[in-house]
């Protein structure tokens, strides 16, 4: 994909509130040389994007939400009119109203029926205002519990049942980089077997002898299931190949749904991480064959 075209795509999704899920069929008829897998990816980490930027300001804001949602309002109401996804807008909800720390609160929006009490905690916001209304407090606290249940599944775009997908899909490609190799014959170490000789940080795959791609040599391989972008890859994959450079020498990045092609060639011909959207063709990698000493 030209970066021209990325922008066009990235302009669409930007031009649409924040917690709205865009038409992939339009999307797609409108980029018919996109794959569905690579749309999908740009559009969530779009949605990364946007979150982040905006959290602050919500959090800084969470006393006018929470006072709009123990009024009465809807959480789908009031996520609409933030411009929030309704997950993240809970989150923070669930952290003021009830008093909780950030990972409690992730632990509740994962498990809401285990998780959110019977009446809220006396030091709470919530337990402050119903200190006199056990009833009424034990009724906001089943609210929220219903209302946490109900954003998890609408949620298409910061639900937790969305970043266990995104967590599967990294996994599950990791597996196939592994299965590529062993099917070429090329042995490697793993990240997990790296990081237990005591490297903190590490691609996945150290290769055990270096391969040579395109000509280019190629000593680890990060696997990435993800559409590499220019934010991507500069801004927050430089400082992380570069330390794997440092450490083993020369590698390769395969971001499985897709890399700009400005991207791709660039790394072609200059620097030590050559960037592709596949494994390369056998035909592509050369391995090093080992000669008996005499």
């Amino acid at each position: 994909m030209r970066l021209a075209e990325y922008e066009s795509i990235r302009a669409h999704l930007l031009s649409l509130p924040c917690a709205r899920y865009p038409d992939m069929d339009a999307l797609k008829a409108a980029h018919p040389g996109v794959s569905l897998d690579t749309l999908v990816s740009i559009c969530a980490q779009e949605s990364s994007r946007r979150i982040k930027a905006h959290h602050g300001r919500h959090a800084r804001a969470i006393s006018d939400h929470a006072r709009r949602y123990l009024a009465g309002e809807d959480i789908f109401d009031v996520a609409h009119d933030a411009d929030f996804p309704p997950c993240q807008l809970m989150r923070l909800l669930v952290e003021h109203v009830l008093g909780v720390g950030h990972k409690a609160a992730g632990a509740l929006i994962r498990d809401p029926r285990g998780r959110v009490p019977t009446h809220p905690p006396p030091e709470s916001p919530a337990g402050a205002r119903h200190a006199d209304d056990l009833a009424a407090g034990a009724a906001l606290c089943e609210r929220i519990r219903f209302d946490v249940e109900r954003c998890v599944a609408w949620d298409h775009v910061a639900s937790p049942a969305v970043d266990a997908s995104r967590h599967s899909a990294g996994r599950e490609y990791e597996d196939l980089l592994e299965e590529k190799l062993n099917a070429l014959g090329v042995p490697f170490v793993s990240e997990g077997s790296l990081r237990a000789e005591g490297h903190a940080k590490t691609p996945d795959v150290k290769l055990e002898l270096p391969i040579a791609v395109r000509g280019r040599v190629v000593n680890w391989i990060d696997s990435k299931a993800s559409f590499c972008d220019p934010i991507v890859h500069y801004e927050r994959g430089a400082e992380q190949f570069q330390g794997y450079v440092d450490r083993f020498g020369p590698g390769m990045v395969v971001y499985w749904l897709g890399v700009v092609d400005e991207i791709a060639e660039e790394s072609e011909v200059r620097g030590d991480v050559l960037v592709v959207d596949d494994f390369p063709d056998e035909s592509e990698v050369t391995k090093l064959k080992l000669t008996p000493r005499v």
